[in-house]
């Protein structure tokens, strides 16, 4: 199977509805392909995502011809009405008949949703008498389903219950409180889905609930005990109908060991998560309502009235003990005086609760920094007292920027402590599999998976509550707060996707063997940099059996078949073969690991299951976590500042065709490194009682910005490993996937990629600045002139190895049919010069820029696009900067010109921090915008326009 192997495909029904839009989510977020049918209501998160597709089709109907190959279909349709006989079930519509018709068609896996109280035999209704289904279906029986964004259109028993708290002030209850609800926690029920969906079990019957059966009262007093604290209100109880004619209906007995896979959150936990999202929402009304009545029951007034003391229906109602009111007689002075002192008092105590809970939390860092996970979450916890603490403290304040800030600290402490606990279980799971002789014994992928998720959920209620809080004296304080909230809820989210794509990543009890490739980034090559040395890094019953690093020449002078190299390469370096060392000549990842792969098998024979580039910048930030390694048979201490001096001394100097020194040098140093990350895994975060810095942390660390900065890149085979890869942008290509420079439907698209080649034979990059400036014109038909700058000062201070003269093969990447139109590079200035060919969506503009030692070269190209901004339709546009894989941050100056008749309505808001925009954003106010930031990633500016 190639590294570009197609998506899992899927369908889901009644997409619309709360279970089935988080479940798309879900699976989007695992690298599927998600199709969906039914949709009443959709977020904006699901109908932007490039993965996602809206399917105009009626199930009950005969099927268009025209669908995709599905891999996995769920049918949620059933979980609408709830039958529970097979007589009730035979009435269905057409749409169960059909969508397994569609199965059969293309051998998908069918999971058909249904209430819990339908019958068991419905699986042996939907399988009849053909026993090949049985291969293919499988019935899930799923729970009261609630949580945080429930609608107020579903209804279920619990949903019913839950609204009746959030709308009003009492919750009113059928049948005496005696009828059944079995919990079911939505994020439960989206793993627990997922997770029946990619592993193979022989059971076709699955119960999807977080816990046992509680009868609705016993549910209506849970809900009545959070709503106190997290609503705060009191919900009074209420039932409906005749006195003394309930009927206790049977419960639905479900063992312990039958529920569903995943996490489990128990209804007090839910509850409180759900009323949160509903407070932060606005669901919840300021002052509670009249009477809340489901139209799907009758019941009686809730307030009982002299005139109906005969009536029939009576009614039992539950309140709150009264507190006896006691009569003083304080004067106005006194009483003001003692608000004054609570106040004072009150405010002095809060105060210190925060400090205390700032300073956990920094301790808390620290600790985690170290790989010290106990105390990490000790602080953390202690933290969430703390805020907790200040946050009761300030609720009778009516100040919403504090009781949100406070609460919000509060949520974020909670998500930094379930994140903990994760990690703690998954690094210890990690010790187990880089251990070859280890045993399994206390693997567990499923709880860290579950504490991940957790603190997702949970550092996303914590934005919410925060994202908007404003502090004019502390708003620089209160923005780190908020990129560290951030940044916990992305790590959340991929280290949660990735735990669960471990056992895809070490086989599954298969081999499995990747090629990592070390590029060297100072001799800059499209795809990062010259490749030096390679490793084969392999997995077997897994557990790590192997890592072997070697020189690249080792295995290059290999290669049998002659290859013709690219032109820069044969001309300036007089290169006669193409050999893997040059294979990364495109700008495209994941073109270049085809070419890699290819190249690898040519001169080893050996295939491989995926693809992973680095480059030394990547090795020095992981250093500088790590600390000091020491190398003994070199007897050095390499660190992040000597790094590349070390590299290049026993790499370069000397060097000669068949020499080991490279491959000795980088094989120690990444043997030690290997060595230090597993002892760390196994052994006390301390020594002598005092910190040591966890080399597992600092692998994280290091890979986390090195994937966001292009240091660091993939591609697998593994179709789960390879959308996940690709839903992160992982595997770069080049557009990237989201961003289609032809696609203008929504906003006029604008692209600038740069790509360059050091063919020098130096290592010249080190020694190199560059700066890009931007600036794109609106013409007065609303026609677009773009130019092009780039700065480059070369601070060598001789022609010696490792600096000298940058020579320098750049492609510059805009959009389709771009046409140039003036070049300037230096003091040359004709277009020949320049070779213009189309690619895709894509024009590139290619040629040679020279800048000797100690000197400063500007280079610019101005083109038009030819497009217009859609100024009656879609007066938006967009441009999209892509960052080449090895540079460093390098300046990026965006300058945005308008005719008279036009201005600048807003910018988008990742782009609207005052120190990167000048003027007034998002609503600035003129013909000319600027904006300075850095391609240190990716960078995209989105600017709505409007007429005068």
């Amino acid at each position: 199977m190639s590294s570009t192997a197609r998506k899992t495909h899927v369908l889901i029904t009644d997409v619309g509805t709360y279970f089935g839009s988080e479940l798309a989510k879900a699976l989007i977020g695992a690298g599927c392909v998600v199709y969906g049918v039914g949709a009443s209501r959709l977020s904006q998160h699901l109908l932007t995502s490039h993965d996602f597709t809206l399917l105009e089709i009626d199930l009950s109907q005969p099927l268009p011809s025209y669908l995709p190959q599905f891999d996995i279909i769920f049918d949620l349709s059933l979980l609408k009405n709830a039958k529970s006989s097979i007589t009730q079930i035979t009435n269905t519509s057409p749409q169960i008949s059909n969508v397994i018709t569609l199965t059969k068609r293309h051998l998908s896996s069918l999971f058909i949703a249904a209430p819990i109280s339908t019958s068991p035999d419905f699986y042996d209704y939907l399988t009849g008498t053909d026993e090949s289904l049985k291969d293919h279906i499988n019935l899930l029986l799923i729970g009261d389903i609630y949580g945080p964004g429930m609608p107020n259109s579903e209804e279920n028993r619990l949903s019913q219950l839950i609204k009746q708290a959030t709308k009003g002030d009492k919750v009113i209850l059928e049948n005496e409180g005696l009828n059944y609800i079995y919990p079911t926690y939505i994020t439960d029920a989206i793993y627990a889905v997922h997770k029946l969906a990619f592993e193979k079990t022989d059971k076709k019957i699955h119960y999807l609930v977080s816990e046992s059966a509680k009868t609705t009262l016993s549910a209506s007093y849970e809900i009545q005990n959070v709503a106190r604290l997290a609503l705060n209100k009191e919900i009074g109880l209420f039932f409906a109908g005749p006195e003394g004619t309930a009927q206790k209906e049977p419960q639905i007995e479900i063992n312990t060991h039958e529920m569903g896979p995943g996490a489990k959150v128990n209804l007090a936990q839910g509850l409180k998560n759900t009323f949160q999202n509903f407070k932060l929402s606005g669901e919840q009304e300021s002052s509670p309502s009249q009477s809340y009545i489901p139209k799907t029951a009758t019941y009686q007034a809730v307030e009982k009235k002299t005139a109906d003391v005969n009536t029939q229906k009576q009614q039992k109602q539950f309140k709150m003990p009264q507190i006896p009111s006691v009569n003083t007689s304080l004067s106005f002075k006194k009483v003001l005086l003692i608000l004054l002192i609570v106040l004072a008092l009150t405010t002095a105590k809060t105060s210190l609760d925060v400090y205390l809970g700032q300073k956990a939390v920094k301790a808390a860092q620290k600790s985690l920094t170290m790989g010290d996970f106990q105390s990490a979450k000790k602080q953390t916890d202690y933290a969430q007292k703390s805020f907790h603490a200040a946050h009761n403290k300030t609720r009778f304040i009516p100040i919403k920027n504090i009781n949100n800030l406070l609460q919000g600290a509060e949520r974020s402490a909670e998500a930094a402590g379930y994140f903990i606990d994760g990690a703690q279980t998954l690094a210890h799971d990690y010790s187990i599999i880089a251990n070859p002789n280890a045993k399994n014994e206390g693997f567990d992928l499923e709880t860290p998976s579950a504490n991940f998720s957790k603190a997702y959920t949970t550092s996303t209620q914590a934005w919410l509550l925060i994202k908007d809080v404003s502090l004019p004296l502390a708003n620089n304080k209160l923005q780190n707060v908020k990129v560290q909230l951030q940044a916990l809820n992305t790590a959340a989210q991929r280290v949660y996707e990735l735990t669960n794509l471990t056992n895809n990543l070490v086989g599954n009890g298969a081999k499995k063997t990747y090629l990592v490739l070390l590029q060297n980034n100072t001799e800059l090559r499209p795809g990062g940099g010259f490749i030096g040395n390679f490793a084969i890094v392999q997995f077997d019953k897994g557990h790590l059996q192997n890592i072997q690093v070697e020189d690249i020449y080792t295995i290059d002078g290999q290669l049998k078949e002659k290859i013709q190299p690219p032109a820069p390469l044969k001309d300036k370096l007089g290169t006669d073969n193409y050999f893997l060392r040059d294979s990364n000549w495109s700008g495209d990842f994941t073109q270049n690991s085809r070419v890699e792969r290819d190249f690898f098998k040519k001169e080893t024979g050996q295939d491989v299951d995926g693809v992973i580039v680095m480059d030394l910048t990547l090795v020095q930030e992981i250093l500088k976590g790590m600390g000091p390694i020491s190398v003994p048979d070199y007897g050095q201490n390499i660190t992040a500042d000597n790094l590349f001096e070390k590299g290049e001394y026993y790499s370069e100097v000397g060097f000669f065709p068949g020499s080991t020194q490279k491959r000795d040098f980088f094989g120690a140093l990444t043997r030690t490194m290997i060595t230090k990350i597993v002892t760390d895994l196994q052994s006390p975060t301390t020594v002598n009682r005092q910190p040591t810095t966890n080399s597992l942390i600092a692998l994280i660390q290091g890979a986390q910005e090195g994937l966001s900065q292009k240091h660091l890149m993939f591609t697998f085979d593994d179709p789960n490993l390879s959308g996940f890869a690709k839903t992160n942008t992982w595997d770069q290509p080049l557009p990237p996937l989201y961003f289609n420079p032809a696609e203008d439907t929504t906003q006029t698209r604008d692209y600038v990629a740069l790509v360059e080649a050091n063919v020098g034979a130096n290592k010249v990059n080190r020694f190199l600045s560059r700066k890009v400036a931007y600036e794109m014109t609106v013409g007065k038909d609303a026609d677009l002139v773009g130019k092009l700058t780039i700065t480059y000062t070369n601070n060598s201070q001789a022609d010696t190895w490792p600096g000298g003269k940058y020579v320098n093969y750049l492609r510059v990447y805009v959009p389709f049919a771009a046409g140039l139109f003036a070049y300037q590079n230096g003091d040359q200035s004709d277009l020949k010069l320049v070779e213009v060919t189309n690619q895709g969506s894509l024009t590139q503009l290619a040629t040679y820029v020279e800048v000797p030692i100690k000197s400063t070269k500007v280079v610019t190209f101005t083109y038009r696009i030819p497009k217009n901004i859609k100024l009656e339709t879609n007066p938006t546009y967009s441009v999209y900067f892509q960052k080449q894989a090895g540079t460093e941050k390098d300046p990026l100056e965006f300058k945005f010109n308008l005719p008279a008749y036009l201005t600048v309505k807003n910018v988008n808001p990742s782009s609207c921090h005052p120190e990167l925009v000048s003027g007034s954003c998002p609503n600035y106010q003129g013909q000319n915008i600027t904006i300075n930031s850095d391609l240190s990633t990716d960078r995209q500016f989105t600017i709505n326009l409007k007429k005068n």
